[in-house]
């Protein structure tokens, strides 16, 4: 027996598949949720721990070292540790300092390749359990199976390399944001330091200050002080912070305050100075991509009034010719 439910026919048969399959999920479910109960002081205990990191909503300090992967991760994650450390740079880069980062980039990757082509067959194979309109099955019925197969291919490649082209394109906005705010936060810097603030201090404050404006500067600085105040070195800590970063104006502020540490100077006189620079910097910027405006205008004019011009000119003279 068929039943038809606002155009889908669906017989005896497949409805008592799906109602046992959902009866399982039911069970399933509910033995699972017997197994996890959790008890609520110990979560309440648990929550309290983790407040701080809840709070900053960075979790970059919880890493996990660097393990060879074991088991099913063999076949998602490389072995070579060259490339998991790349990964896990790029990834730090984008903004991405979770402890399972490297797992979850990999995972995501394998499932948008496995996901994107079944998609495909699924949307063709549709038509052979359920109505669709005649010029869907007319469209689909067009392509062959070489057809197909290769949609089915691309869809597998742009699945693959899909997280890695998102992953590139997360990085330069990231860097770009980063390089516009950041004469702002040195100007932040540089007030708080000659107010009368540690630089430490001043960090944590203009990040704190920036975390609406200019997220990613605000992470990088409080990760910079986080880790500070964990015990590493702040020099370390701060060259660590320009290579996340890879902006560089920032590797040159990091190496203006590791001179001036090391050598005793005034932080605040250096940044001032360091400002008055980068401020020189952005106006020659400016002013070189203001006179690259006529060349680049010039092609787009020519290009677009070249044809035009063509056809006056010669157009009537070719009409003659074809004429006579």
């Amino acid at each position: 027996m068929i039943y038809k439910f606002s155009g889908f026919a669906v017989d005896v048969e497949t409805l008592l598949l799906l109602a046992s399959g959902v009866g399982v999920l039911i069970v399933f479910f509910g033995v699972y949720m017997t197994s996890m109960a959790r008890d609520p002081v110990a979560d309440r205990m648990r929550a309290t721990a983790q407040s701080y990191v809840k709070s900053s909503d960075r979790k970059a300090l919880l890493k996990t070292p660097d393990k060879i992967p074991e088991g099913l991760l063999k076949a998602l994650i490389p072995e070579d540790r060259s490339e998991r450390t790349m990964i896990r740079f790029r990834l730090r880069q984008a903004g991405f300092d979770g402890p399972n980062s490297v797992r979850n980039f990999f995972v995501l990757r394998l499932a948008l390749a496995m996901l994107a082509p079944f998609i495909v067959l699924l949307i063709f194979s549709v038509r052979e359990f359920m109505n669709v309109p005649s010029y869907v099955d007319e469209y689909l019925n067009s392509f062959t199976k070489l057809g197909v197969m290769q949609i089915v291919a691309i869809c597998t490649a742009a699945g693959f390399y899909g997280p890695t082209y998102w992953l590139n394109r997360q990085i330069k906005a990231r860097k770009l944001a980063i390089e516009q705010g950041f004469p702002n936060a040195l100007d932040l810097l540089q007030i708080s330091t000659e107010a009368g603030l540690a630089f430490d201090t001043s960090m944590t404050r203009v990040a704190q200050n920036l975390s609406m404006v200019n997220p990613a500067i605000s992470e990088e600085f409080l990760m910079c002080q986080a880790e500070i105040l964990a015990g590493r070195h702040r020099e370390q800590a701060l060259v660590d912070m320009a290579e996340r970063i890879g902006v560089e104006e920032v590797n040159s502020f990091v190496a203006l305050i590791s001179q001036s540490m090391e050598y005793g100077t005034s932080i605040s006189a250096s940044m001032n100075a360091y400002a008055i620079e980068m401020r020189d910097a952005r106006e020659i910027k400016a002013q070189e991509k203001a006179n690259k405006l006529p060349v680049q205008m010039s092609g787009v004019m020519a290009s677009m009034m070249l044809p035009a011009l063509f056809l006056i000119t010669l157009g009537p003279t070719i009409i003659r010719y074809m004429r006579m």
